[in-house]
């Protein structure tokens, strides 16, 4: 797969066979993974027909600076320990900042890849969250798959309790969760939260209370904002919830 870097993002991204409109779908990582994990996903897209695009959020692969100033194996203890004990803290910032990259790797991808300005957006728990973010800061957002994902970044009911944040990350909360922003959504883009109906680390309920937020903005056309549980799975993104994805972008990509 070809790879490049916007600024200082770095992106991969598979080519489909010839197709009459070059459609964009951006598939991202979740929590302590990277885009190079994503190519299974970014090949069934292409196969698809889509331009298939993954990129490293702040502070993973190779952007990580979690654990200090140099790059570091997410898989190590040292990364683990760093981030014990404020993994909320950490978390939301790197949300609201990925979030707020998206627009600008559309904006290369259009340039560069001549995509169409409609696009498709998902990616695996964290950043299933954060695609439901960047729906709400760019138009061109036409479509989300948010597999085992967030609606609302409060976790109320998480087996994990929430850690303080300072300043800065409650403010990163306060302009990114979606609950908070509902009238970025009134142009009522197609969202899909595909969930474990036993998930303990990001329950069903959150998604649940943003569909609740949402249902007048949706009134004229519910079935463009969907939440569907996987019974007896926990926080897992099974191959169901991917072949539902994809049915997804077919839809209404």
């Amino acid at each position: 797969m070809p790879t490049t870097a916007i600024a200082d993002i770095p992106v991969l991204w598979e080519e489909p066979a010839r197709v009459a409109e070059r459609k964009l779908v951006i598939w991202q990582p979740g929590f302590i993974s990277n885009k190079a994990d994503m190519q299974p996903y970014l090949h069934d897209l292409a196969a698809a027909g889509y331009v298939a695009l993954s990129f490293d959020p702040v502070d993973h692969g190779a952007r990580s600076r979690i654990a200090g100033d140099q790059p570091i194996d997410p898989n190590s203890g040292e990364f683990r320990a760093d981030i014990d004990g404020k993994l909320y803290r950490h978390f939301w910032a790197i949300m609201a900042e990925t979030a707020a990259e998206v627009p600008a790797v559309i904006d290369w991808a259009v340039a560069e890849l001549g995509v169409a300005p409609v696009v498709g957006v998902g990616g695996i728990s964290m950043s299933g969250s954060i695609a439901v973010v960047a729906a709400g800061l760019d138009q061109r957002i036409a479509v989300v798959a948010a597999g085992i994902a967030e609606g609302d970044w409060q976790r109320i009911g998480a087996m994990y309790p929430l850690s303080a944040p300072n300043a800065y990350v409650q403010e990163c909360f306060d302009r990114s969760n979606p609950l908070l922003n509902l009238e970025r959504y009134q142009r009522c883009p197609a969202i899909s939260f595909q969930l474990g109906a036993e998930d303990p680390m990001i329950p069903a309920s959150s998604a649940q209370r943003l569909a609740q937020a949402l249902a007048a903005t949706y009134a004229a056309c519910p079935e463009r904002l969907e939440i569907v549980l996987e019974d007896g799975v926990e926080h897992e993104f099974t191959p169901a919830m991917w072949r539902r994805s994809l049915d997804w972008f077919a839809r209404y990509l």
